[in-house]
């Protein structure tokens, strides 16, 4: 019978923050000098957080949709016995579709 230690495991990367994270902490760091520092009226701050939290959005919400030139056909093509194309598209086709809105 082998026994195993139980002290945790190193690995060679240390723990990291993820980028969403340091985007939010430096919006909110930016909000709150403009408020206190700056004097700017908080309904302002929260209208102009509100839209860049839109566009922030926008381009998380088609995260696997940076390049659609791979994206021709979008499915299996099958080829006739007369040559021709079927473009049909599968029942299934989204289904291997990994994030994005649609």
């Amino acid at each position: 019978m082998e026994h195993t230690s139980h002290t945790p495991q190193t690995t060679d990367r240390p723990w990291r923050v993820p980028p969403l994270a340091w985007i939010v902490g430096l919006g909110l760091m930016a909000a709150l000098a403009a408020v206190f520092v700056f004097n700017v009226a908080v309904s302002t701050v929260a209208y102009y957080g509100f839209i860049g939290l839109m566009f922030g959005g926008h381009f998380f919400m088609h995260g696997s949709h940076g390049g659609h030139a791979g994206h021709t056909g979008h499915g299996p093509r099958t080829i006739n016995v007369d040559g021709s194309a079927d473009t049909t598209p599968a029942k299934d086709e989204h289904a291997g579709h990994s994030g994005g809105c649609h």
